[in-house]
Order: C-alpha cells, then structure tokens, then sequence
C-alpha cells in the first residue's frame, strides 16, 4: 500500500495508527468514522451472504482462550516466523522477508533456519533499519501468539486466540447437539484475531490485530454430497500436502470439481 494512499486514508477518517498521541505501535490501526462504516458494511454482506442465504449460523466466541486449546491445535509448537534480530540496534525482522526482498528467492519462508541463516550471510544482508552486516547472526522460531495469565499468577497460562477457528472447534460437541445430532450445519464466526508480527508491513495488509470472518462446514463424509455443481467449474491456485513435501513443490492451477476428484 503506496505512502500517498495511506495519507489520503488517514486525512478522509478511513484509517490511522493507534495512538499515535503517544508515539503510536506498529501493527495497531483505528478504522475512524469512514473506515468503521465501510468496514460494517462488507461485514453485513458477508453475514447476509452466508448466514441469510445459505442458512448458516453464528457464534461469538471469547478472543481469550486456555492453554491446552493451542497444545492441541498445534499452534504452540508450530504457529512460528522466523526471527533475525541486529546486534547494533536491536531490531528484530523476519528473515525469510530480508531474503525475499533483497534477492530473486520467493520461498524462504518453506526453507530450514540453518539454510535462511546461511542466505543471510551468502548475500551480505543488512539490518534495514540502521545498516549492520546481519551474517552470523542466529535465525530462530518466534511464536506469534499473545500469551497472557488467566486470574491472577501464571497457573493458567492462555493466549489471544490467532484465528477464530477455535472457537468454533472447541464448540463442536454443543453446536452440534444444537443442530439436533444431525449433519450437514455451518457455523460462522466474525471476530478479533492477534498475531505478534515480528515486522507488521504494508499498513493494514499485515498487522498485530485484525477481523476475521470465517466459516466452517461440518459434513458426514460419507453420506452428504456438497452441492458443487454450483462452483466446480471455478479456477483456484493450491498448495496440495503432497507439494509441500515436495522440495521442488510449487502452487498448482486447477478447478474445484478437479481438487476435490483428486482428493
């Protein structure tokens, strides 16, 4: 998002950083009077898109949510960027970010720390805040939740929830008793999700706090037959389990119909 563009948003009262009375924090935005309109409304095509025409129904779930939620879903050990920090001025960045936009490399992000340490140092990479030779320094896994303290004392360690897929999941058992045991039911959800970006960028593109509107569809897979038809002929770009284990994997073109034929 260009600087003349994100000028123009703050000047109309689209959108501005947050407390910036106070040296402001990145990754933080306000949707001001325009912003919190425009926003409203594509929320409401959204719920009238799912909830209104397709019958599906929604949740509110609370943003904080208990420890051994993020164990099982994985997101403890594995919801990770990478971290590169300066030794002169302390900044930290992502490391997979410093290789792709200094070099023709697209996929850093899929490559092992040792190797993303390694680029580092092959292309004389640079802190981009105050120039230091960042060669050597160590690449490590940084964890992009929010962990907070359940009451007081740290006995019941919990995190701002990274997406608002849990809630729905966590709710399986009660949602499902409240569609009377019966499959196919959709669940939407609207809400705050937090990521602790190492380096937000692009304004509101990638930030610390953000909406998500989500749906989830629970099917009995061998009984309900998905009405495709509807959308078998439409092209998606994909990055199937089978290219991610591929170290040569690429993105694949093909239509939904073909996806779901191929499994």
């Amino acid at each position: 998002m260009t600087g003349e563009l994100v000028e123009l948003a703050k000047r109309r009262g689209f959108f501005f950083q947050s407390s910036e009375a106070y040296g402001g924090v990145s990754g933080f935005y306000v949707y001001g009077p325009q912003g919190a309109a425009l926003k409203r409304n594509i929320e409401d095509s959204w719920r009238d898109r799912f909830q209104v025409q397709e019958g599906h129904r929604e949740i509110e779930a609370p943003t904080v949510m208990p420890e051994p939620v993020f164990e099982a879903s994985g997101h403890l050990d594995t919801f990770d960027d990478m971290l590169v920090e300066c030794p002169e001025c302390g900044e930290s960045h992502r490391a997979d970010h410093l290789i792709e936009d200094n070099t023709d490399i697209e996929d850093a992000e899929a490559m092992p720390l040792s190797e993303v340490g390694d680029l580092i140092a092959e292309y004389d990479l640079h802190c981009p805040s105050c120039d230091t030779p960042l060669a050597g320094e160590p690449v490590e896994d940084f964890n992009l939740m929010f962990e907070t303290d359940i009451g007081p004392g740290s006995g019941h360690p919990g995190y701002l929830r990274p997406e608002t897929a849990q809630g729905i999941f966590v709710e399986f058992p009660r949602l499902k008793e409240y569609a009377r045991n019966q499959l196919p039911f959709g669940i939407t959800q609207i809400g705050t999700a937090y990521r602790n970006e190492i380096s937000p960028r692009k304004s509101i593109i990638r930030v610390r706090e953000f909406t998500q509107a989500e749906l989830e569809h629970f099917i009995d897979p061998e009984t309900d037959e998905p009405p495709l038809h509807h959308v078998e002929d439409v092209e998606v770009t994909l990055y199937s389990a089978v290219e991610q284990n591929d170290d040569d994997g690429d993105y694949l073109r093909t239509t939904i119909g073909e996806a779901v034929e191929e499994g």
